[in-house]
């Protein structure tokens, strides 16, 4: 929460278990009380694909932002999502492993990062992400 300008409901990353200068590992634990299941196919619910890229993202957020002095004062920006599968439904109660590395040394602001998601050690969504990190102004 100190790296990441999001907030609950919005913050989709419970804890960070590995990082390296270019790899992180994070958790998000995906529970009935999610804010998105209340809509999301109530019957029966699902965590919306939009907002799985988005975890994935914050944790490769949190890798990027872990290099700079003064995390705080920067935000990420999405400025493209590619390759995108979604291999399996994500429900309440599943634990979301996601593993994203940098594909690219960040060059003026810009990263780009793959990113896999794995519930009990299957694929369930995996894509590539080219971000700006930009500083907040005040």
């Amino acid at each position: 929460m100190k790296i990441l300008p999001h907030k609950p409901p919005f913050l989709l990353v419970d804890k960070i278990i590995d990082l390296t200068e270019n790899s992180i590992v994070g958790v998000k634990n995906v529970t009935m009380n999610e804010f998105f299941f209340i809509g999301h196919f109530p019957r029966e619910p699902i965590m919306p694909g939009v907002l799985q890229i988005e975890a994935l993202a914050q944790v490769g957020g949190i890798l990027v932002l872990n290099k700079l002095s003064h995390p705080e004062l920067y935000s990420t920006y999405f400025l493209k999502i590619d390759k995108v599968k979604f291999k399996q439904k994500i429900v309440p109660g599943d634990i979301i492993i996601f593993q994203v590395d940098l594909l690219e040394s960040m060059k003026r602001g810009i990263v780009h990062m793959k990113g896999k998601g794995y519930v009990n050690n299957k694929l369930v969504v995996e894509a590539e992400v080219v971000a700006k990190i930009v500083k907040n102004y005040e």
